[in-house]
């Protein structure tokens, strides 16, 4: 394949990021998130094996059902997350996020040892992969179980739409835009830029599956640790500050200090990628707001990000140092910190009413509020018997898993 084709078939999966997130949302509410996502791993399971197929259309054919798969559940894997575990969404994003981390670690690392060792070819090789596609379908069949999703939702719809005028969706847009470009960028070009400056070509590579696997514990931890805070600005801030320190230790010791740089790179760039997927979660006040964000977040911020690796190469062949791209990284998340101290304080994005009017809350009411929206309610009620009633509704409020706290 020439360079050119080899170039658009890796840019295929990211084209069908911008131009299917929208439209992920739509599908979770008409047909249930949980079916949707159970369609999507059946879909990527059949992308896989149909690149095996010796023609070249359909290695990219295939190549393009694995995006539209990936789409589906990267934007309502969140919506799922926000609508059943409740107070449990730290861990469960953290253990999602963990999971991404991890599976690209063992896609990356274990395919060309895995083809040595077996004496596969390449079609063969990349067809073992459709084993643990098939084995998340079996173990997600028992999750198809929502009957409210099944239907149309004109709530969710006009949700949706709100995300792009809301400016907190701008701002959890923006962090995971600067996010994803500094993730693909690095991506591209750390291996690169190591062994332009004197590094042999394996300790580079090496260097790349270092960062991603230091990162794996702070994808987890991240979002934990956000979910127990009252205000995420310290984590919003505390990890692209690292990714910042990584980036200009590259630009100026990119070998007497390269471990040390890869190191912190790797620790800021899992918790940054932890914290920006939890953010959809913690900034949306329920399911139908979180799928918009997830959806704009996800539209823009791969949009952004296909512009990283392509530009940062162009900067490369014109100035012929890296000095000047990595920058240019720098300053972008420089950016990143004050996106991240905005998006980072305790608001949500999400209905009061029903008529899907987007609101940002970051209070429960007040009790003065509820007990004279109570006695109107029931007028002839004795205070005692209103209390119990406001127990009562609180226990009941528990029981289906929704966090009765600061930002309900």
């Amino acid at each position: 394949m020439s360079n050119t084709a080899i170039g658009l078939l890796t840019t295929v999966p990211l084209l069908c990021f911008v131009v299917l997130s929208t439209t992920a949302p739509r599908l979770g509410r008409r047909y249930g998130e949980e079916r949707t996502i159970a369609a999507a791993l059946l879909l990527l399971f059949a992308g896989i094996l149909l690149r095996v197929a010796p023609v070249s259309v359909a290695l990219f054919g295939g190549t393009i059902l694995v995006g539209i798969a990936i789409t589906g559940g990267n934007v309502l894997l969140p919506t799922v997350i926000k609508k059943r575990f409740g107070a449990q969404s730290g861990v469960m994003t953290g253990l999602y996020t963990m999971g991404i981390s991890i599976g690209t670690a063992a896609a990356a690392g274990l395919t060309i040892p895995w083809q040595h060792f077996a004496g596969l070819g390449w079609r063969a090789t990349l067809a073992v992969w459709a084993v643990p596609a098939l084995l998340a379908v079996v173990l997600w069949l028992p999750q198809q179980r929502d009957p409210r999703g099944a239907r149309p939702d004109a709530v969710g719809d006009a949700r949706g739409g709100q995300a792009w005028r809301s400016p907190l969706g701008w701002g959890v847009t923006g962090f995971f835009a600067l996010l994803s470009l500094t993730f693909y960028t690095v991506i591209a070009w750390l291996p690169k830029i190591l062994t332009d400056s004197g590094m042999d070509p394996t300790t580079g590579g090496q260097m790349l599956s270092l960062a991603n696997l230091v990162g794996i514990p702070f994808s987890l931890a991240a979002p934990i640790m956000a979910a127990r805070s009252s205000r995420q600005v310290w984590i919003t801030t505390s990890f692209p500050t690292m990714l910042l320190v990584g980036l200009l230790g590259l630009t100026l010791a990119p070998r007497s200090g390269a471990l040390c740089w890869v190191l912190v790179l790797g620790v800021g760039l899992g918790g940054t990628i932890g914290i920006g997927f939890m953010l959809v979660v913690l900034r949306a006040a329920d399911a139908r707001g979180a799928a918009a964000l997830a959806a704009m977040s996800q539209t823009a911020g791969y949009l952004v990000a296909a512009t990283g690796p392509i530009l940062t190469g162009a900067l490369r062949d014109l100035t012929g140092s890296w000095t000047l791209p990595l920058l240019s990284l720098c300053l972008l998340v420089a950016v990143q910190i004050p996106v991240g101290v905005y998006v980072g304080q305790s608001r949500q994005f999400g209905a009061a009413v029903d008529t899907g009017r987007v609101v940002l809350s970051s209070r429960a009411l007040p009790r003065s509020y509820v007990d004279s929206q109570a006695r109107l309610a029931h007028p002839g009620e004795d205070e005692s018997s209103r209390d119990s009633r406001a127990s009562e509704t609180g226990r009941g409020i528990g029981q289906k898993g929704e966090p009765a706290g600061r930002d309900t």
